[in-house]
């Protein structure tokens, strides 16, 4: 499989940070999708543990800066919305059930707009965590995602001098 990166289709696709914000909702709900579903055939483990990787570090950035607004459970799972950079993100988090993928999706599909999905949000997660800042990308501690602590598998660190400006976030 040839090798390619997304990263100027992100820049082409969103202009401003504030687009691919605005933007982030079909990303977000995506990328958490893939990071609860079982590795098959048609799903790869690299895959799921990359969104699963996304998600636990946009989720860390939303604890840290407490941008999270509105929390709504449904017979999907529960929706969440954040205020960021003055514009409201909503996604999907499903409830954690085994899943039986069907057969006729189109995996293939799917996984070029997971793709662009897990560029735009990797993009968004680096700036988030930058203009706040914490260094990119967040240190996991091995023995606690060993025993799948979740977000407090990762430690967030400012960067060099951000405390001293006055952005350590306290």
């Amino acid at each position: 499989r040839p090798f390619y990166l997304l990263d100027h289709l992100v820049k082409e696709r969103f202009p401003t940070f504030t687009d691919a914000v605005r933007d982030m909702d079909d990303a977000l709900s995506m990328i958490t999708l893939y990071a609860h579903l079982p590795s098959t055939d048609k799903i790869k483990s690299e895959r799921t543990k990359n969104c699963k990787r996304l998600c636990l570090e946009f989720n860390n950035w939303v604890v840290k800066e407490r941008v999270l607004q509105k929390v709504f459970l449904s017979i999907k799972g529960c929706y969440f919305q954040a205020q960021i950079l003055g514009q409201p993100v909503t996604w999907l988090v499903p409830y954690e059930f085994s899943q039986e993928l069907p057969d006729d999706v189109d995996y293939k599909v799917m996984r070029t707009f997971l793709e662009f999905y897990e560029t735009q949000l990797h993009f968004i997660n680096f700036r988030l965590y930058s203009a706040t800042g914490l260094v990119y990308p967040p240190k996991l501690d091995a023995k606690l995602d060993a025993a799948d602590a979740g977000l407090s598998s990762y430690r967030l660190e400012a960067k060099e001098g951000a405390a001293a400006a006055g952005k350590d976030g306290q």
